[in-house]
């Protein structure tokens, strides 16, 4: 009965093998792809420097609009660096909104994988 049962398995393992070693393959470069955008997050920061910026667009990025009373509101502003001109999106407090063309300081912090990260600075 233990050979009837072993000879079976192996009869399906061999036959399924191609699409378990598939799958095997998938689900592992999933892992890593996951694993490496943790990693880039995750790195610590190397140097902070307060940049002057124009308030240049406002959006709603709460995660649902319709229930976004008192349950994570906030905003997205999209700000234009003064130093060179450059565009980039940033969260912002709901408590302290900005208005399109007012002039804001924001901070960018270098990590050590050379990205950059932007936070809006209070006021």
């Amino acid at each position: 009965m233990t050979r009837a049962r072993l000879a079976f398995t192996l009869l399906i393992l061999r036959e399924n093998l191609r699409g378990i070693i598939t799958t095997s393959l998938v689900v592992g470069v999933c892992i890593l792809a996951i694993g490496a955008l943790i990693a880039r997050r995750s790195s610590p920061i190397v140097d902070v420097e307060r940049v002057p910026g124009t308030v240049v667009n406002v959006l709603n990025a709460s995660p649902n609009p319709e229930g976004a009373v008192g349950d994570g509101f906030r905003y997205l502003y999209g700000i234009r660096l003064e130093e060179n001109n450059l565009l980039v999106f940033v969260y912002g407090d709901p408590s302290a909104p900005r208005a399109i063309g007012s002039q804001v300081l924001i901070e960018r912090q270098r990590r050590v994988n050379d990205t950059e990260t932007y936070r809006l600075l209070r006021e």
